[in-house]
């Protein structure tokens, strides 16, 4: 039975009990259910970080992770993570009422002393004054000890590279002295919201607008010359300038024509909700499938593909810049790298697609409008790692986002530049 974690001062620190002497015995072979309780007793914890008052009490009531001495370390700097991610949340002026947080194991393996597992975790956080969610999906390889007849967590690993638990995210914590990342953070979160706060009425305003199918060209942006030069979007800064505001949309809002198709961005925004972490898609999904999942949802929304889909074209077209295409689940290749590529698609837009436009200013973006950011560790430092769409706005003024790989739906964006220092890129679609 799990009695109530520990809680230290006031304030507080979230703190895993290290389980020396077991409360009771448990069986050799432990069963899924118990590896999965283990591992959610760990997770419980850790989410209700976001939560503050009676509400982290009452997600944190019944919750004592089990964990061995060698998972000290690891769950040290996950503990600064959601520390530092939790100072950003106040700073956000944002507010969770409740989060739940449940486990299964997909697939184990070890014997004798030792096992791990492979965990999916589902978590819904409850945004304060709506009815908004913050839901995501995330995979993690668990490893189990058995100590004093009892199961312990012995070490957690963030599966996907673009995790808050990255490996390289833990060692930013443990190398960074808290102080300085807590600078890093508040220059960030204060100034976004400070610049939200400002052009409101006109942010409000355009995503009405697009929501409604009509165009809202990207205010203060150069659109690339089609030089095919293929080089990368410019990048966004977090905050517009006070005496730059953020026109109206009533006053820069232009009919479609010339550029193909009128675009459907309620259609796109529906299609990235629904099969953000729900519903299961249709496609083959690729093993990192964000830039995939948001090609989708831009297909969805009458954006054309482009280029030969054909043999032999396909041979030698997919890796190219000027293509972007999905061919079929059972196809070789099943499509082009701008399809399914962070950099690959930035540069083909940028270049030869024509239908987006790198914003100065990440503050800008709109509903069904493109985020993308590069992720410490994981590929070049100039170029974009990872796609979102925005698809949704809460009711303090930040934009909500979701993307695959974790499958995650309305991500508040105060979350995402806590833990990532960019460079960013904003696209107006």
């Amino acid at each position: 039975m799990r009695t109530p974690a520990r809680i230290l001062a006031a304030g507080a620190t979230l703190a895993f009990a290290v389980l020396l002497t077991p409360t009771s015995a448990l069986a050799a072979v432990p069963s899924t259910a118990e590896l999965a309780g283990i591992a959610e007793g760990v997770l419980v914890t850790e989410n209700a970080a976001l939560l503050s008052g009676a509400a982290q009490s009452r997600a944190l009531a019944g919750a004592r992770p089990a964990v061995a001495p060698s998972a000290a370390g690891t769950l040290a700097a996950r503990q600064a993570v959601q520390a530092d991610r939790d100072y950003a949340r106040r700073l956000a002026g944002a507010e969770f009422t409740s989060v739940d947080t449940s486990v299964t194991v997909v697939s184990s393996a070890g014997s004798g002393t030792r096992r791990s597992a492979e965990v999916v975790e589902e978590t819904t956080y409850r945004y304060a004054g709506s009815a908004q969610e913050y839901q995501y999906t995330a995979r993690h390889q668990v490893r189990y000890l058995l100590v004093d007849q009892s199961w312990r967590l012995a070490d957690i690993t963030a599966l996907n590279p673009a995790s808050e638990f990255s490996a390289a995210q833990l060692t930013r914590v443990t190398r960074i002295p808290e102080a300085v990342r807590r600078a890093e953070i508040a220059e960030r979160i204060t100034t976004m919201r400070a610049s939200l706060a400002a052009n409101r009425t006109a942010l409000a305003a355009g995503d009405a607008t697009k929501l409604a199918n009509r165009r809202v060209p990207a205010a203060d942006a150069e659109r690339a010359t089609p030089d095919k030069t293929e080089r990368v979007g410019a990048t966004s800064a977090i905050g517009r300038p006070a005496d730059r505001p953020l026109p109206a949309p009533d006053r820069v809002a232009q009919p479609m024509g010339g550029e193909g198709p009128p675009y459907n961005y309620q259609a796109m925004v529906d299609f990235a909700l629904f099969y953000a972490r729900d519903n299961p898609v249709t496609y083959t999904r690729d093993t990192n499938d964000c830039t995939t999942f948001i090609s989708w949802a831009l297909w969805t929304g009458r954006y054309a593909e482009a280029g030969s889909e054909d043999y032999p074209a396909v041979l030698w077209n997919h890796d190219d810049y000027d293509v972007w295409y999905w061919r079929c689940n059972d196809c070789t290749p099943i499509h082009s790298y701008t399809w399914g590529g962070a950099t690959n698609w930035n540069i083909y837009e940028n270049n030869y697609g024509g239908r987006v436009t790198f914003m100065p200013y990440l503050d800008d973006l709109l509903i069904s409008d493109v985020m993308q950011l590069e992720i410490d560790g994981y590929g070049e430092t100039d170029s974009p790692d990872h796609t979102m769409m925005v698809t949704g706005r809460g009711t303090d003024g930040w934009p909500l986002l979701s993307y695959h790989s974790d499958d995650t739906e309305d991500k508040p964006f105060w979350d995402i530049i806590s833990q990532h220092d960019g460079p960013y890129w904003a696209a107006r679609t």
